[in-house]
């Protein structure tokens, strides 16, 4: 995660592209190289919020825990049953134990507060303290395993509801927090219940023909409700990392990437980054603004143990800033090879870009 977490501002930083055109910035691209042709000899959908991108075979999703729906943040992992049932048994011996570490008062005992099995085998939600914390704010925990994935879903909650919070409880009620505040379990449960009977396991290859949302292994199907989505899947090789995400937090506005531009370009100055292209774009329909930066930067050569000066490349990609809704919301890719020596010219990763970003189509 670390490594996702590394690209840099400018490609992962959606509010900050910036614009200045060097003489030197390159613009012309070689298309259909045979080491390009090569790499997208076979490719695979692949299905990421509501939208479709297709990504060469030998691509893997690495990220399979910055899945955030609502209030619930959503693991994923392809699984066999039996090593299911004994990480939730490893995990509910774990919990039961916590009680007797010194940070974890006896006041607060039991550490589980209810184990709830979920019908069909699906598994079970461990509502549980946090270590160290009084046990007013908790957390509910699903271990649930549908198609051969496992997922583990979690949402704090605020349980007021114990006598020993009477005190507590007061200060709470002066901030103007209702009764159903105060105890947010109920309400937290059944959403994530109702999460719960929404969610499949998948391939991700495999596209879901409902209406829904895609998640790492996984699907959720809509409810005609309102809800939050934010979704990042993360590639890796030797030569790039390749970050792709949705957020549908934000509607349509006219802080798009091109209209961000006056705020980095002082940025710029001071770096040592140059743009190569910037264009707008409609891949099958999908308004869109792609920027391409290039800079140089300085890379350890493990076999000579020197620093080494060569290119890298950050490119970045936001569709349906201006008109983001919920069926369509705000979608970003961003391609970097920051502390990567690729062995691949600009006018090969941008050959890969095009051919990445031009496959996006809605689901």
């Amino acid at each position: 995660m670390q490594r996702f977490r590394g690209l840099s501002a400018l490609v992962l930083v959606g509010s900050g592209m910036l614009f200045i055109t060097p003489a030197t910035a390159s613009t012309s691209v070689q298309k259909d190289s045979p080491v390009i042709n090569t790499l997208f000899s076979q490719t695979k959908p692949q299905c990421i919020g509501r939208y479709v991108i297709d990504v060469p075979e030998s691509f893997n999703n690495q990220l399979h825990d910055m899945i955030f729906i609502d209030d619930f943040k959503i693991e994923s992992k392809p699984l066999y049953l039996p090593a299911f049932k004994q990480r939730v048994q490893l995990r509910e011996q774990a919990l039961r134990d916590a009680v007797n570490k010194p940070e974890n008062e006896s006041v607060n005992a039991p550490f589980i507060k209810e184990k709830i099995i979920l019908p069909g085998g699906k598994g079970v939600i461990f509502d549980r303290n946090i270590s160290g914390e009084d046990d007013l704010g908790r957390v509910l925990e699903a271990h649930v395993f549908i198609n051969m994935v496992a997922f583990i879903i979690t949402t704090e909650i605020l349980d007021l509801s114990s006598s020993k919070y009477t005190e507590r409880k007061k200060t709470y009620i002066k901030a103007g927090f209702s009764e159903a505040q105060m105890n947010d379990k109920p309400a937290k449960l059944a959403a994530l219940q109702s999460l719960i009977s929404r969610l499949s396991g998948r391939e991700d290859e495999v596209i879901p023909t409902a209406k829904g949302v895609c998640i790492p292994n996984g699907f959720i199907r809509d409810d005609g409700g309102k809800h939050r989505e934010k979704i990042t899947f993360s590639y890796e090789n030797d030569d790039f990392i390749l970050g792709v995400y949705t957020n549908n937090k934000y509607p349509g506005s006219e802080d798009t990437l091109f209209n961000r531009s006056a705020l980095i370009n002082e940025a710029l100055k001071t770096s040592n980054q140059y743009t190569i292209k910037k264009v707008a774009l409609s891949p099958n329909g999908i308004p869109a603004e792609s920027w391409l930066f290039g800079g140089t930067q300085k890379i350890r050569n493990t076999a000579t143990g020197q620093d080494e000066q060569n290119t890298f490349y950050d490119f970045d990609f936001k569709a349906n800033e201006r008109d983001a809704t919920a069926d369509k919301p705000r979608f970003g890719i961003g391609l970097t090879n920051k502390y990567k020596k690729t062995r691949y010219s600009e006018a090969q990763m941008i050959e890969i870009w095009d051919r990445l970003v031009n496959s996006l189509r809605y689901k």
